[in-house]
């Protein structure tokens, strides 16, 4: 398998940039997909992770019953749905697409 194939199946699969850094061993352009995309994904996780926190409070508390319904509302209505997640999510996107690209685009 050529060392091309083995990057973006390790950017494809793993995570961002991996395949530029462990297989083909260009660390500067595996930084240019790494930084972006872990920055994104801990941004999208942080969010996730304040909005259960919140609803697991209110469920605690008593103020929010314990009911799907209820529930999935106010997850919907808790914000997720400006334009800072989806631009985050695009940048996550971008940079593995990217990565996986110029992984097989890459001559040795």
């Amino acid at each position: 398998m050529k060392q091309s194939t083995k990057a973006a199946l390790a950017s494809a699969l793993l995570f961002p940039g991996l395949g530029q850094l462990i297989v083909l061993r260009r660390v500067r352009r595996a930084c240019l997909f790494l930084v972006p995309a872990a920055a994104a994904f801990f941004w999208l996780l942080g969010s996730a992770l304040r909005t259960a926190n919140a609803i697991a409070a209110q469920i605690e508390s008593g103020a929010l019953p314990l009911d799907l319904t209820l529930i999935s509302e106010r997850i919907a209505a808790s914000g997720g749905d400006g334009l800072a997640p989806q631009i985050a999510g695009g940048i996550l996107i971008g940079a593995w697409l990217g990565s996986i690209l110029d992984a097989l685009l890459t001559r040795p």
